[in-house]
């Protein structure tokens, strides 16, 4: 009866049971892959990840406590025990500016953060748009991110802005599919902490 059992077991259990079925080990990818499964339900996710070659050196961004710049509230709400953590989208400027000019908010607010935060973490689960701002901004050398965290949902542009954070120099976590989302995004960077804090 799984009423009886606590969270911690719960947890514990189900990380065991997408480690052995995966045939993941205790490394940071193979943990990061874990949290996105156990987020999602879906092990075609968790196959579907790729890692820049040197992601992990981008743990020394979340050890500092860089800020992490979320693309939507929900991301940012779901990256918990972590208190450096921006969203533009809901700031009047960008509303406005958003209205006047046909641009979404998610472009609009991305361009912002990239502009103001130039070596943010960046987390992005929810607007394919907000990738494409993220991208347009280190490719005109604006932005120079300590890691991107890159996994817009979707069925128009997911994949393309995905495809195109391949070519990014520096550190990124992605996922080829059109698969992705908040608690996708959420779970990387939850991951990479939890990481931290156990090692």
């Amino acid at each position: 009866m799984t009423s009886t059992l606590s969270p911690a077991e719960i947890y514990r259990r189900s990380f065991t049971f997408i480690q052995e079925k995966m045939g993941l080990d205790n490394s940071l990818k193979s943990s990061i892959i874990t949290r996105v499964v156990h987020a999602t339900a879906d092990f075609e996710i968790g196959k579907s990840m790729v890692f820049s070659s040197s992601f992990e050196d981008s743990l020394s961004a979340i050890e500092e406590g860089s800020i992490a710049i979320a693309d939507i509230n929900m991301v940012m709400s779901g990256i918990s025990r972590y208190n450096n953590k921006k969203c533009y989208i809901g700031d009047n400027d960008i509303i406005r500016e958003a209205k006047r000019t046909g641009i979404s908010r998610s472009y609009l607010s991305m361009s912002r953060a990239c502009r103001d935060n130039p070596e943010a973490i960046y987390v992005i689960g929810d607007a394919p748009t907000a990738l494409e701002a993220l991208i347009d901004s280190i490719d005109a050398g604006i932005c120079f991110p300590r890691l991107v965290i890159g996994v817009p949902v979707g069925f128009v542009s997911a994949l393309e802005m995905k495809s195109r954070l391949l070519a990014f120099q520096g550190n990124f976590i992605t996922n080829i599919s059109n698969k992705g989302g908040s608690a996708v995004a959420a779970s990387i960077f939850n991951a990479m902490v939890a990481y931290l804090h156990v090692y």
